[in-house]
């Protein structure tokens, strides 16, 4: 009796074993990854198509702004029971469909931003999922300028480059206007938290990476100036909870 239920014990393993090889083969195959989409306050299990990466003129570059128009997501059920995976059954969904999307530690939220940062259409506040980095008094989240839709042989590659460098937003509380860090006020915007506020006017803060560390107070609010401030909101998330 002990070895027919070994026996059975064993093939049932086995069994979940090529099931499981099988689906990462699958996950694989169809470059997905294991997450979820938060809709009307729900999470929905499933697999969300890989994204941020890109071709221009042959040339490969990493994509993360791609990340903040759209989420492609099939659910849990339909992709593991589906034999042959086609694009059609992908749904897309945009910001201003859900309210957001994770992936292992990495959350995606749905957030009203307009980039301030220069002249065009991106100054028009518009849905688009931000990667927020952190949830607190003053939250931080990671946003990425588009490259231009046009670009020549010349400046492709500098325009490509430029827009994979992540820039950092903050937000004041839940209902906050999203900005980017290198805009702070820091006596205005910061006034409940005097302490932080004396620390800011004596030049204590400087930036956090040592080989830029610098305690001159123009080179900080000048060269520096988003790492600084970073410095100055971990320093009010801290103290002025």
């Amino acid at each position: 009796m002990k070895g027919i239920k070994f026996l059975v014990l064993s093939a049932f393993l086995f069994a979940h074993v090529v099931v499981w090889a099988q689906l990462e083969e699958k996950i694989k195959s169809e470059n997905v990854i294991s997450g979820v989409i938060f809709l009307d306050g729900k999470e929905i299990p499933g697999y969300i198509k890989k994204m941020g990466k890109t071709e221009v003129f042959d040339k490969p570059f990493d994509a993360p702004w791609q990340f903040q128009s759209e989420v492609l997501f099939i659910g849990k059920d339909e992709f593991e029971k589906t034999e042959k995976i086609k694009n059609k059954m992908f749904q897309s969904y945009s910001a201003k469909e859900i309210e957001g999307y994770k992936y292992d530690t990495t959350y995606y939220e749905s957030v009203k931003y307009a980039d301030m940062s220069a002249v065009g259409m991106n100054m028009i506040a518009k849905k688009v999922f931000m990667q927020k980095v952190l949830a607190a008094k003053i939250s931080l989240f990671i946003y990425y300028n588009s490259p231009p839709a046009l670009v020549d042989g010349s400046s492709y590659q500098q325009a490509y480059t430029e827009a994979a460098i992540p820039k950092m937003v903050y937000q004041v509380g839940k209902e906050g206007k999203l900005k980017l860090v290198n805009n702070l006020n820091i006596n205005k915007e910061l006034a409940d938290c005097p302490a932080v506020i004396e620390k800011y006017a004596k030049g204590e803060y400087k930036s956090s990476n040592s080989a830029l560390n610098n305690k001159n107070k123009f080179l900080n609010n000048t060269l520096f100036r988003e790492d600084m401030r970073l410095a100055v909101i971990q320093d009010y998330n801290n103290i002025c909870k």
